[in-house]
């Protein structure tokens, strides 16, 4: 009876691939053809929409450098997971944001802050993280894995099926990698991808996790506040004598903060970089007039691109000033009583960790509408 199930299913699962005819259960290669056919056994979007919890990791070595990709999601505990370890050298990066409602935690080496969202959206871990699909669904921590899965049905197989078990493993090479392929269940779906580079230079490890194993927990000591990572681009500019500098924040920044808990500062930076404070303008107050103690005026406004009173993508601040100082400004956090600017580590690898966290601080949904 339990044979005559199993045979149901498979036939189901992979209809419109088999035609009539039954799948021998005990023959490894009528299923792994089968799931050729198909493509369900690796499309990844099929294999976790279903699943309640989630854990998908992937472990790359590339000319020396190593770095090993987490992405999950616990949809019982609301809550999405990327982090991310990269070793070159003597230097490595190691981060892990998890999200959930207003807050969020982010975790940099051994240190957790608590950071908050005052307009939350459910964050697609594979969408939001930077990490690009193929055609299959198979993702990558950079361009897709090495393994082309439109030329899976011209590879040579060889195929083992364990029935009692249900696994299977399938081993292949082509041009530039050898393949492992680990699939489970009846019928079988991918649960680890490996590829080698045939120089011995490069490999790639992908293993997806289910079930309890992959639930998500909050960190349960207490967080450093996290100022807010604003992004976006300031220009400068003298036109007839007055100094002019502006702040456009990055469209689809999505970790956005009420204006009444964000103000602007703006002073001299000195030889280490740090701003020497003249004046505090708080951002709630869309428009301020200020004249210093030299008798020179500067003047603060702040454009609400939505106007949804908060510090979000499209928003301007602007200061202009015919004083002759060589000013600087910020946007300082009350909340966290920091600058932006402070949570990231100070090392070499800086500035690759601000280009691989900097996508994940940007909506990937539609606009609100207002």
């Amino acid at each position: 009876m339990h044979r005559l199930l199993v045979v149901v299913m498979a036939m189901t699962l992979f209809s419109g691939c088999i035609g009539e005819d039954a799948i021998p259960l005990d023959s490894g290669e009528a299923l792994f053809d089968a799931a050729l056919d198909s493509g369900d056994a690796w499309d990844l979007e099929r294999i976790l929409s279903s699943e309640d919890a989630y854990k998908l990791e992937i472990m790359d070595i590339v000319a020396g450098v190593q770095s090993l990709v987490i992405l999950g999601e616990d949809k019982d505990a609301e809550l999405t997971r990327v982090a991310m370890l990269t070793v070159s050298g003597n230097e490595s990066i190691d981060f892990e944001i998890l999200e959930g409602g207003e807050n969020f935690h982010v975790r940099i080496g051994q240190m957790w802050y608590l950071g908050r969202d005052a307009a939350p959206d459910r964050i697609d871990p594979l969408a939001g993280s930077g990490v690009t699909m193929d055609g299959s669904g198979i993702p990558s921590a950079q361009s897709g894995l090495p393994m082309d899965v439109a030329e899976f049905k011209s590879l040579d197989w060889r195929v083992t099926w364990d029935l009692e078990s249900e696994q299977m493993v399938a081993v292949t090479s082509n041009a530039t990698s050898n393949i492992i392929l680990e699939l489970r269940g009846m019928p079988p779906v991918l649960v680890k991808a490996e590829s080698y580079g045939q120089d011995g230079q490069t490999s790639t490890i992908m293993t997806i996790t289910t079930g309890n194993d992959a639930k998500l927990s909050i960190p349960g000591e207490s967080s450093v506040r996290m100022p807010v990572p604003v992004s976006g681009e300031v220009m400068m500019d003298i036109v007839d004598g007055i100094r002019i500098w502006e702040y456009t924040v990055a469209d689809g920044f999505r970790w956005e903060v009420s204006t009444n808990e964000v103000e602007l500062h703006v002073g001299e930076r000195d030889s280490e970089g740090n701003l020497s404070i003249l004046v505090e303008f708080p951002v709630e107050a869309g428009h301020l007039d200020y004249s210093d103690s030299n008798g020179s005026y500067w003047t603060f406004d702040f454009y609400d691109n939505d106007n949804d009173s908060l510090l979000s993508g499209g928003d301007v601040l602007r200061v202009e000033t015919d004083s002759d100082l060589d000013f600087d400004a910020a946007i300082y956090d009350l909340w966290a009583e920091d600058y932006p600017e402070s949570f990231l580590p100070a090392h070499f690898f800086s500035s690759l960790l601000v280009f691989i966290i900097l996508p994940l601080f940007r909506k990937t949904m539609n606009p609100r509408i207002v």
